[in-house]
């Protein structure tokens, strides 16, 4: 299965209730996480993340499935389309 890179914006409601249940989930998936950024927004009473994931897009739709299962939690996903170019370029 070919193996793609995506960008993941979850936006947290109810932090109190919620923060558990998706920092257990990015615990299990945290092979795959590149990169992980966590904005609390305070004066608005949510908490952005944001992800860059390595997975095949049956992994991605079962990751972002189950992060929207989650109650108070939004989740975006996009897959990047990225030409690597030649490895041996200097």
């Amino acid at each position: 299965m070919l193996v793609k890179r995506h960008v993941v914006s979850i936006i947290v409601d109810d932090i109190e209730n919620a923060f558990h249940p998706v920092s257990e989930l990015l615990h299990n998936y945290a092979e795959h996480i590149l990169l992980r950024v966590g904005y609390p927004m305070r004066d608005w009473g949510v908490s952005v993340i944001f992800l860059i994931m390595e997975l095949n897009l049956a992994e991605m739709g079962a990751f972002s499935g189950k992060l929207g299962q989650i109650p108070s939690v939004k989740v975006k996903t996009s897959t990047l389309k990225i030409d690597k170019g030649d490895i041996n370029e200097d």
